[in-house]
């Protein structure tokens, strides 16, 4: 088990971060309904931005957390939140809603949280969920169709699982115990935490790819997120340029064999230009690919090459 806390801007303010050092993750409230989270109080305008920099300056890593609102729709809201975690540098812990009232555990908070939850997994961060052990018991977020989803259980006094009112069955990752905990300086008591796994920790460094993302990185992007060239976009690129050279070769034998001043047949040039270019170009894209994409695809490029530009008998 590692101990964790999620902090609000305004009620945990005045938190000596220098001092603290038995944390091990901290969600930040950094969203709320359609819009970042700030509270001005007597002037003073209170930030998600203080405990960001105060966890990241301990070496502790942060998510940011967003309370949910019948409006806007699901999928601006998680924009929202996406927005606040990029911009804050909040990416250490899943970026977690917090589905609790004005919502009531019944249809419409399941698909709000459905949805919200799948719209922050298709920009590839794994999301997070966190409902009191009551609502979970009816929402049963351990069954939604989204994709490796972090489980956060609010149960004060005893684990989600143990029997008693409010008791919820299903698996969970991480659990708050108690809201009356104190950390050096805070305005206020503070949500203390339990995780159960790390399922909660490195959001965008394990999420799987699925059938979706794979025709995206294969087909849809000439380079990945290093700069490097995609291989499966090369190798369409390189068969276009093959088939339009064909067709530069077809066109510029005709012209030559229509001129009477050339009476060249068309058969003996074709055959002479395709035996220049198997001897000449096979070999040059043969090492090219060689060295960027190993021995193995350039002898699958050469062999397609050769294909193409040797006539078939």
């Amino acid at each position: 088990m590692a101990r964790g806390t999620d902090l609000h801007p305004f009620y945990q303010r005045g938190l000596r971060w220098d001092q603290v050092s038995d944390l091990a993750f901290a969600w930040v409230k950094v969203s709320d309904g359609g819009a970042p989270y700030t509270r001005t109080e007597g002037g003073v305008t209170y930030r998600p931005d203080t405990h960001v920099a105060g966890a990241k300056s301990r070496g502790i890593p942060v998510g940011g957390y967003h309370y949910a609102q019948p409006t806007p729709g699901p999928g601006k809201q998680a924009d929202v939140l996406l927005a606040e975690v990029r911009r804050l540098g909040a990416t250490g812990v899943a970026p977690m809603l917090d589905l609790e009232a004005p919502f009531r555990p019944d249809t419409a908070a399941r698909d709000f949280g459905t949805a919200f939850c799948r719209h922050v997994a298709a920009a590839g961060v794994r999301p997070a969920v966190y409902l009191s052990a009551s609502f979970a018991a009816a929402l049963r977020p351990d069954r939604w169709d989204v994709p490796d989803l972090v489980i956060v259980i609010a149960r004060y006094g005893a684990r989600p699982e143990a029997p008693g009112s409010g008791r919820y069955p299903g698996r969970y990752d991480v659990h708050q115990y108690t809201s009356g905990g104190s950390l050096p300086g805070s305005a206020g008591a503070v949500d203390l935490d339990e995780s159960y796994t790390d399922h909660h920790l490195d959001p965008e460094g394990a999420m799987p790819f699925t059938k979706d993302d794979f025709v995206q990185f294969m087909w849809g992007n000439t380079f990945d997120s290093d700069g490097n060239r995609n291989y499966a976009q090369f190798i369409k690129d390189l068969d276009a340029k093959v088939a339009a050279l064909g067709s530069s070769l077809d066109a510029v034998t005709k012209l030559i064999t229509d001129s009477s001043a050339h009476p060249v047949d068309p058969q003996q040039l074709a055959a002479a230009l395709e035996g220049k270019l198997v001897a000449e170009l096979v070999p040059a894209v043969t090492e090219a690919v060689t060295s960027a994409a190993g021995a193995e695809t350039a002898d699958e490029v050469r062999r397609m090459l050769v294909e193409r530009l040797t006539p078939s008998s």
